[in-house]
Formats: structure tokens, sequence, C-alpha cells
């Protein structure tokens, strides 16, 4: 695969990897989806102690994108500059790495539960539901959570065929979990959280499995000594800290835009923003598997300066996200009912989020750009540039657009903040990668220039 990074059509490898990325992600978001269901059916509390847990489950994913972006993009890099060894080491330290985060994280959020979930506000009749989820999720992912950092190497390396595998059956997995820990055994919200680490553990077994006894594999996954380790996690660090930022940030957003929900709303807008927020992960999913097949291209040959590759894939992946995030956008709009329905009876719910979700997800055709264009800058290792355009959408705008718009149009104001955020952000990233594209062309014919004096 690695050679083929660098020479086949661009368009080829795009699809063969995003469409194994997409389908991978779309599973997941599925899972995601189908496990909402099944909560909404226990009731609207539970389904709002899921959602007013998410800004301690975004923080727990950041740790996984922090060592999972951070090692599976120096790897397509090292692969492109032809380190293999290096590249393995790299692997090798994900695995090392994301199971410190997560027993850390763990231990950390057991000492002060208390005190983080009163920092959520979480109303007293939805306590029950919401302590005992997230503390099953939280320890779980002990044993969990490290398959999904590895799984970013995985699509890395050109397996995105693999990846879209594991996700799939492990997402059929929980689904199939699902009724049966809640309702066959009685287990209510207990039951889809142990549902959803006993397939994330499944997933972990096997991607481990896969990537140390892989004959074809461009690396593979051996307990070794590394060399320089201190030297590879600031690399680490730097290349993944965009997304674990972004992640932060998103977290503490998500607080306050729960306290901000509960001073103009009620507990329903919390469960009506889970469920859009769900809708919106299946968005995501297909523009993140794009952003899945993109890296590893550009990762591989920004490493070998074919500059010119790395802009015909990037081209190629902004036309494709924005056709396919303007037919979601279509069916959101035109079909937000049928979509609600899926999540809870509740007739109430179901008017405030048809509503809403019309508003809180206007603009998502430009939020596709933005999000290629974002993880792009991260892909070929420009991480603070990378940042600065995540951290735009994902609180700097969001937050004053709430505090400015909530109390002119009350719970309202809050569903259109985010679609004003959105439209910002997305374009000025809009802006930095024509810039980018300027400089790309200008990098191809230096590199041109350069081969050929090398050879006169």
């Amino acid at each position: 695969m690695n050679n083929r990074l660098g020479e086949e059509s661009i368009n080829k490898l795009l699809w063969e990897l995003s469409i194994p990325a997409i389908l991978g992600m779309l599973s997941g978001a599925i899972f995601n989806i189908v496990d909402r269901i099944y909560v909404g059916r226990i009731s609207s509390l539970a389904l709002t102690g899921v959602g007013i847990t998410m800004p301690v489950q975004i923080l727990h994913m950041s740790l996984v994108l922090l060592v999972g972006v951070g090692t599976s993009t120096l790897i397509s890099i090292r692969l492109g500059e032809g380190k293999k060894d290096e590249a393995e080491e790299i692997l090798f330290l994900a695995l090392k790495y994301i199971v410190i985060a997560m027993i850390a994280f763990a231990g950390f959020f057991l000492i002060f539960e208390d005190a983080i979930l009163s920092l959520l506000s979480i109303s007293e009749a939805t306590m029950p539901y919401a302590k005992i989820y997230i503390e099953i999720i939280i320890i779980g992912a002990i044993i969990g959570i490290p398959g999904y950092c590895l799984n970013n190497s995985l699509r890395a390396i050109g397996k995105a065929a693999i990846s879209m595998k594991i996700i799939l059956f492990t997402s059929v997995l929980n689904i199939i979990l699902d009724p049966i820990f809640i309702f066959a055994l009685d287990m209510g919200i207990a039951g889809a959280a142990i549902a959803t680490v006993i397939s994330q553990a499944v997933l972990t077994i096997y991607v481990i499995y896969v990537f140390a006894t892989g004959k074809d594999f461009a690396i593979n996954l051996r307990f070794r000594k590394v060399h320089g380790e201190a030297r590879l996690f600031s690399q680490i660090m730097r290349n993944g800290s965009p997304s674990f930022l972004v992640q932060v940030l998103a977290s503490f957003v998500s607080i306050f835009i729960n306290w901000s929900f509960l001073e103009y709303g009620t507990d329903l807008d919390i469960a009506s923003v889970t469920i859009m927020s769900t809708i919106f992960s299946f968005y995501h999913m297909i523009v993140f598997g794009i952003v899945q097949g993109n890296q590893p291209i550009c990762g591989f040959n920004w490493g070998a300066r074919k500059y010119d590759r790395v802009a015909h894939s990037l081209r190629l992946s902004l036309m494709y996200s924005f056709v396919l995030s303007t037919i979601l956008f279509a069916m959101i709009q035109f079909f937000p009912f049928i979509m609600v329905r899926m999540f809870t009876a509740d007739p109430e719910l179901i008017e405030i989020t048809s509503g809403a979700i019309r508003v809180y997800l206007s603009m998502l055709p430009l939020v596709g750009l933005q999000t290629i264009s974002a993880q792009y800058f991260q892909a070929v290792g420009k991480p603070k540039l990378s940042s600065v355009l995540s951290f735009l959408r994902y609180g700097v705008i969001v937050v004053p657009s709430i505090l400015i718009m909530a109390p002119a149009f009350g719970v309202n104001g809050i569903y259109m903040s985010n679609a004003v955020s959105d439209c910002i952000a997305s374009v000025i990233a809009i802006g930095f990668i024509i810039a980018e594209m300027r400089n790309l062309s200008r990098m191809h014919h230096g590199s041109l220039s350069h081969e050929a004096e090398a050879n006169i």
C-alpha cells in the first residue's frame, strides 16, 4: 500500500480508503443511534442522563484522539519517509500510552466523581441514570478503548477495510446485546453501558491481534524497548494535541450549553440536544470517513514531497464532503419528524426536537468543508493551525453567541448559536485552505525545479 499511496490514482485511492472508513464510521454512528433509541425507550430521563454526561465522555475520548491521531499521523509521515522501524516503535507507544491514559482517567474520575457530576448540574431525577451509566463506561474503557486508539493506525497504513469490518462487527454486536442487557436481563441503563463495554473489548482484542499477526502489514505491533522515546512522545503529543485540545474545549462548552439549557429551558431540551447530536454524528461520520481516507494519502505524499498529489487529494476530499453533506442536510431539513420519532415517543420531545434541528444543523454543508480543512493541516504536521480552526468551531464562537442570543431569544437562541458558530468557523477555514492550495502549488513547482537542477 505504501508505494501505491505515492503512485496510484488519487481518486481511486481516496475512495478505496474512504469507503471502508465511512462504512466503519457509519456502523459506529448507527450503534450510537440504536443505543440512544433503546435508552429512550427506558424513559426520557434516561436519555437525558446519557446526554448530560456527554462532557465527561467527550473529555474521555479526547485522550483517545490525543494518542490515536497523534500516532497515526506520525506513522503515515514516517512511512512516507521510509522509516519503517520508527513507525513500528510509534505503534507500540500508541498502545502503551492509551492504556496508561485510560487507567489514570478512571482513577481520577472515581476519586472526584461527586464533584464532577455536581459540576454538570444534573437534576435529582436524572442523577441515578447518569451516575451508573458513566461509571460503567469509564471503568470499562480501560480494556475497551485501546482498540479504538489503534484503529486509527489501521487506516494510516492503508488497512481501512479491516478497520471497517471490525467496527461493523462490534457495532452489530452492541446492537444485539443492548436489548438483551437492557430489557431481557432487566438491567436498564446499566445494561446499555455494559453492552457497550463488551463490544469495545472485542474490538480491542481483535485490533491487537491483527496488528501482531498481519503478514502483509506495513508495520506490526511488537512489544519492544523504544529508543528516543522522549523525542517520539513529544512528537506524538504535538501531532495529537489539536484533536485533544478541541475535545477538551468541546467538553467544557458542552457543560456551558447544558447550564444554558437548564437556565432557559428544561431537561427535555437536553434530551433534545442528545437526539440532535446523535443524528449529527451519523452525518459527521461520513465526512470523517473521507478525512480518514485523505489522511494517509496526504501524510505519506507530504513526507515524500509529492505536493501535487497532496493538493489533488485535498481538492477531491473537499468536493466529496460538500456533495455528501448537502444530501444529508436536505434529508434532515425535509424529514426531521421521521428521524426524531426513532428516539422517543414523547410528543412534547418530538415537537421540540423536530423544530429545533432545522436551525441547529442548518450549516451542515459548510461544516463538511471545515472538518476536511482542519483535519488536513493536522495530517501534514501543522497542528497549531489545525487547533486554531477547530477551536473556532468548538467553542470560541459558540459561547459568546449563546451569551448574546440566549437572553434575546431564550432557548431558541441556543439552537441558533450553533448555526452561527458553524457558519463563521467554516468561512474562516475555507479561507485558510484556499491559501494552502496556492502554497502547495508553489511547493510542487519548487520541487520540480530542484529535481531538474539535480539532473543537470
